[in-house]
């Protein structure tokens, strides 16, 4: 049984058991705009409808297998009948249903049929971007639309979602398409929306912008979302019919931010922590005026979602093979930045290379064997990979030749000591015989000279006795 179906029994039970199902009133729930495939860092609303309006309803949300509804989260937004993901993740695709409750003794509405949500991490085979880049406008404004398309944009179209309805983008008296581009010469309230193009088919698609005409006096303006880690967010605070800024306080998620007299604010490197509800609050004449603009959510994607190190042909080889180890990393930027990639072993940088994320030994050795990772840069990011440990093993050529070596020197050695030994043994029977005959002669001179000496004395007694 599926997650929303349990949860539709669960409550139906709570409501009434003799309250019979089709009795309550019906739910619809639709996904706006109706891509079947959201690329990550979009924005996507699901909106819940009951039948019969939707005053004094409020709603709770499932997805998947939860048993309890989904709850606001950073990015994550309910506001009415809508629940809005502002920069959409892999972990946001799903199966969402919603539900309609009333009262303090609550009647709740039929479970809405499931709506699949599927989010990829792939690029756009097309990109669109805005140019002034900002995606708040005031009305009366110019802005150019372009569609970027791998091989050409022949036969790709510009389409706009808003009010609930998809039609065609750049049709209307104040928009003029040439090439790839749509001019939107005199924006008015109706181009408010999602804009993006396609191809004929509709099978492929560019990236989705959601453009803002603001009737407000006071306006932020930000580049289209999201933005990624490593970037410079600049936000622009603009006054209608060009009243100049006296002073401008920027806010983020309420909080005061910065109070200064320029009208833009730069944010350099942006990371995760830059992510937010942004506003601005503007003064003119002379402090006389203010005016706040609306809120408007800044998203930050991370360069990279992904760190991969491979081996090849694998983590083990023998000793004189090729090894290949490859560094992949899952870029989400559009067009990609220069990377700057390094291998490192146990440690220690064995390359750094800005045009290959490839590294080649072509005859291993054991002093290969290690562990590695690889790193990737750009923008004042960096991301690392897993570690991947590489063996080096002796093959069975290694191993006879290193027996073979081995022998070779241990015969070497037995010899050279054989022959040390016999020249030791020749040398000593010399040396034994030498000591022998001087040994002879020490005595011989010894007894000569005592014999001299006895005939001395014998010589002076006898003449003593005389």
């Amino acid at each position: 049984m599926q997650a929303c179906e349990l949860a539709a029994l669960i409550l139906l039970t709570v409501v009434s058991c003799s309250r019979q199902y089709e009795e309550l009133p019906q739910t619809t729930l639709t996904l706006e705009p109706p891509f079947p495939e959201i690329f990550t860092g979009e924005t996507v609303t699901l909106r819940c409808g009951v039948e019969g309006g939707s005053a004094g309803w409020k709603y709770l949300w499932y997805k998947d297998s939860e048993d309890t509804p989904v709850l606001q989260t950073a990015g994550r937004s309910i506001t009415g009948d809508s629940y809005t993901i502002t920069a959409a993740a892999v972990s946001d695709q799903g199966q969402y249903c919603c539900q309609g409750q009333r009262g303090d003794q609550p009647l709740y509405s039929q479970l809405s049929d499931e709506v699949t949500v599927t989010v990829s991490e792939g690029h756009p085979l097309a990109v669109l971007t805005l140019q002034p880049a900002w995606a708040q406008i005031f009305t009366g404004e110019t802005v150019t639309l372009s569609c970027e398309v791998e091989g050409g944009s022949a036969g790709w179209r510009f389409k706009q979602y808003r009010d609930g309805r998809e039609e065609a983008g750049c049709s209307d008296q104040y928009s003029s398409r040439y090439g790839d581009s749509c001019t939107i010469s005199y924006a008015q309230n109706s181009h408010n929306g999602v804009y993006w193009c396609e191809s004929a088919s509709g099978q492929e698609r560019s990236n989705a912008i959601n453009l803002t005409v603001s009737y407000k006096r006071v306006s932020l303006q930000t580049p289209p979302q999201p933005v990624f880690e490593g970037d410079t967010l600049t936000l622009r605070c603009l006054i209608r019919d060009g009243y100049k800024a006296t002073r401008v306080i920027y806010y983020k998620d309420n909080k005061e931010l910065q109070s200064q007299a320029d009208t833009e604010l730069s944010v350099d490197r942006v990371s995760k922590s830059d992510e937010g509800s942004y506003k601005c609050t503007a003064q003119w004449s002379s402090s006389t005026y203010s005016g706040d603009s609306a809120e408007v959510r800044v998203t930050v994607r991370a360069l990279f979602s992904r760190m991969t190190l491979t081996a090849s042909p694998g983590a083990t080889v023998k000793e004189g093979e090729a090894l290949n180890l490859t560094c992949e990393a899952a870029v989400n930027k559009t067009p990609r930045p220069e990377l700057h990639y390094t291998i490192v072993r146990d440690g220690e940088p064995v390359t750094n290379s800005t045009d290959s994320a490839l590294y080649s030994i072509a005859s291993t050795e054991k002093s290969h064997t290690g562990s590695y990772t690889c790193a990737v840069e750009s923008q004042g990011v960096k991301k690392s990979s897993q570690e991947l440990h590489i063996e080096v093993q002796t093959s069975w050529h290694s191993a006879v030749a290193i027996g073979y070596r081995v022998s070779f020197t241990l015969i070497h050695f037995i010899v050279f000591t054989l022959l040390l030994l016999q020249y030791c043994r020749i040398q000593g029977s010399l040396c034994l015989a030498g000591g022998k005959s001087r040994k002879t002669s020490d005595q011989d001179q010894e007894q000569s000279a005592e014999g001299i000496e006895l005939s001395s004395r014998v010589q002076h007694t006898g003449v003593e006795l005389e």
